[in-house]
C-alpha cells in the first residue's frame, strides 16, 4: 500500500511538470529586420547584414543631434526625425515628401518628440510625451492623415506620455499617459480622435499592445502585464514576472497572456525567456531561449502573431521565435 501511494504521488507530480512545457525555436525574420542612419549627406535604411535598401538626400547643420533617428516602414519609405520635434517622411525611391515640425512652441521647453505607427505605416502618431507650459508637464500626440498633415486627436496640460501602441490594423491606438502622484492610465481612442476606453493601472507603464480586431489592451510595467477588454473596461487577467518584460501581448482565442523578458543593452536583446500565462487554466509555461543575444532596435517594434492554439512567432528581432506551449 505504501509503495502504492508513493507511486501515486511521483505519477501526479511527473505529469504535472509535464502537463504545461514551452519550447523555442528561430528562424531568418519574416518581416524585414531594418536599420536606419543618417549623416550630414544622406538618410540610409539597411538591412539585417548591413546592405543598403534604400538612400535619400538629407543634410543637417548638426551631426551630432541627439534626436536624429531613421525610422523604416514596412512599405520602403522611411522617416527621419531631427531637431528635437523635426520630422522628413520619405517615399520608397528615397525621395523626400515633406517635411513636419512639431513643436509646442513652448518657451519652458519639450522633450524629444517620438513616433509610433502600424507594421505597414497605415497610421503614423508624433508625440510630444512631455513639455512644460505655465509650470506644468503636459503632451500631445497628432496623427499625419493621408495629405501628410498632422491633425491633433489627444493633448493633456498635466499628463506625459509614457508608451503609445498603433494597432496592426492601424484602427486604434492606445496612450498610456501619467503624473505624481496618480496612477498611470490608459486611453485607447480610433484613429479620428474618439475615446473607446479609459483603464488605469499602478504601476509604471513600460508598454502597451492592442490584439486582433482591438478588443483587448494589454499593459505592461517592468515586471506585471494586465489584459482589459476594450469594450467594458473589465481586467481580464494579469501575471508578475522576475525579469524585466520587454514585450507582453494578449491572443484571446488561448485566453493567453504571451510575454518576452530579458536584458536590452545597445540594441541588443540577451537572457531572453518566453512565458506563455493561461489565465483560463491559471498555469504558466516557460522557457529559456538559449542561442545568445539578438538585435533589437526598438521595443515598440516587437509584434505577436498566432500561428494556431498556443503557437505563436514574435517578430521584430533579428530572429523571429517559433513558440509552441502545450498545457
Amino acid at each position: 500500500m505504501r509503495v502504492l501511494q508513493l507511486f501515486s504521488i511521483f505519477f501526479l507530480l511527473s505529469y504535472s511538470a509535464l502537463a504545461q512545457s514551452l519550447s523555442i525555436s528561430d528562424a531568418v525574420s519574416s518581416v524585414a529586420f531594418k536599420t536606419g542612419k543618417a549623416t550630414t549627406e544622406s538618410a540610409t535604411v539597411l538591412d539585417i547584414d548591413g546592405a543598403e535598401i534604400v538612400s535619400g538626400n538629407y543634410s543637417t547643420t548638426d551631426p551630432d543631434d541627439p534626436s536624429l533617428k531613421v525610422y523604416p516602414l514596412q512599405n520602403g519609405s522611411f522617416v527621419v526625425r531631427e531637431n528635437i520635434a523635426n520630422f522628413i517622411l520619405y517615399d520608397s525611391f528615397g525621395r523626400a515628401v515633406k517635411p513636419i515640425s512639431n513643436s509646442t512652441q513652448s518657451r519652458e521647453g519639450e522633450s524629444i518628440s517620438e513616433l509610433a505607427m502600424d507594421p505597414n505605416g497605415k497610421t503614423i502618431v508624433i508625440y510630444n510625451p512631455k513639455f512644460v507650459r505655465d509650470g506644468k508637464e503636459g503632451s500631445r500626440l497628432r496623427v499625419i492623415d493621408v495629405n501628410n498633415t498632422p491633425r491633433e486627436i489627444f493633448y493633456s496640460s498635466d499628463q506625459v506620455i509614457k508608451a503609445v501602441k498603433v494597432s496592426d490594423s492601424g484602427e486604434y491606438i492606445a496612450i498610456a499617459v501619467g503624473k505624481s502622484g496618480s496612477d498611470d492610465e490608459i486611453v485607447v481612442l480610433d484613429k479620428f480622435g474618439n475615446q473607446i476606453q479609459k483603464v488605469s493601472f499602478n504601476q509604471e507603464v513600460r508598454g502597451l499592445n492592442i490584439y486582433g480586431s482591438g478588443n483587448y489592451l494589454t499593459v505592461y510595467s517592468s515586471g506585471r502585464a494586465a489584459v482589459f477588454n476594450v469594450l467594458n473596461g473589465e481586467r481580464i487577467g494579469s501575471s508578475s514576472f522576475r525579469s524585466s518584460l520587454l514585450f507582453a501581448n494578449y491572443s484571446a482565442a488561448d485566453r493567453s497572456i504571451i510575454a518576452l523578458t530579458g536584458n536590452l543593452e545597445d540594441k541588443k536583446a540577451s537572457g531572453l525567456e518566453v512565458h506563455v500565462v493561461n489565465v483560463g487554466a491559471r498555469k504558466i509555461a516557460r522557457s529559456s531561449y538559449d542561442k545568445g543575444a539578438l538585435a533589437l532596435n526598438d521595443r515598440e517594434f516587437i509584434r505577436l502573431k498566432r500561428t494556431g492554439q498556443y503557437r505563436y512567432t514574435i517578430t521584430g528581432l533579428s530572429k523571429d521565435l517559433n513558440v509552441r506551449a502545450s498545457f
